[in-house]
């Protein structure tokens, strides 16, 4: 890919991220204003922010960090140890962030709580998670290929364990 497109994609891959981790970071103290019952129209207007700043902003974020960070991996080419890393930290970084979705759903009914050590365990958890992918981007630690197993490094070995075989299904 020549140098200008690929410039654009880092700078869009950069500014999604920063937003996709802003929000990982910052909704968790949205939750922590659950901690107690507020009256009708603040829990209302309070949900309402949460959920638009959830699907509106934070989503979309994220779903552009990761298309744009795809494409600097193929753009660039980087196949390597630290990479695989820092994809399984990125992972647990979308898992975090379908938990979000999940306390939203649930903080939809009026009479429920959200304790306020919960909220502060999701922002240390997205505050490591972000760190992790942060030191693995900029360090890019030497990691040896023998870290990962076997069948992680050869092709289309994952299938051998992920497969169905025709037995499993077979109709009941």
């Amino acid at each position: 890919m020549p140098l200008p497109e690929a410039a654009w994609l880092k700078a869009a891959h950069i500014v999604a991220l920063c937003v996709w981790c802003a929000g990982l970071i910052f909704l968790p103290g949205l939750f922590a204003g659950r901690a107690r019952r507020p009256d009708t129209p603040t829990l209302k207007r309070l949900w309402r922010f949460t959920w638009v700043g959830y699907r509106v902003v934070l989503s979309p974020a994220a779903v552009l960090a990761i298309a744009t960070g795809t494409g600097l991996i193929f753009a660039y080419r980087v196949f390597v140890p630290w990479l695989f890393l820092k994809l399984l930290v990125v992972g647990c970084m979308v898992a975090l962030h379908m938990y979000y979705g999940l306390v939203l759903v649930a903080l939809a009914e009026p009479e429920r709580c959200y304790p306020r050590w919960r909220s502060v365990a999701l922002a240390v958890t997205a505050n490591i998670l972000i760190l992790g992918v942060l030191l693995l981007v900029l360090g890019k630690p030497e990691i040896g290929i023998s870290l990962f197993p076997d069948w992680l490094l050869r092709p289309g070995a994952g299938r051998e364990i992920f497969q169905s075989s025709f037995e499993s299904m077979r109709p009941i």
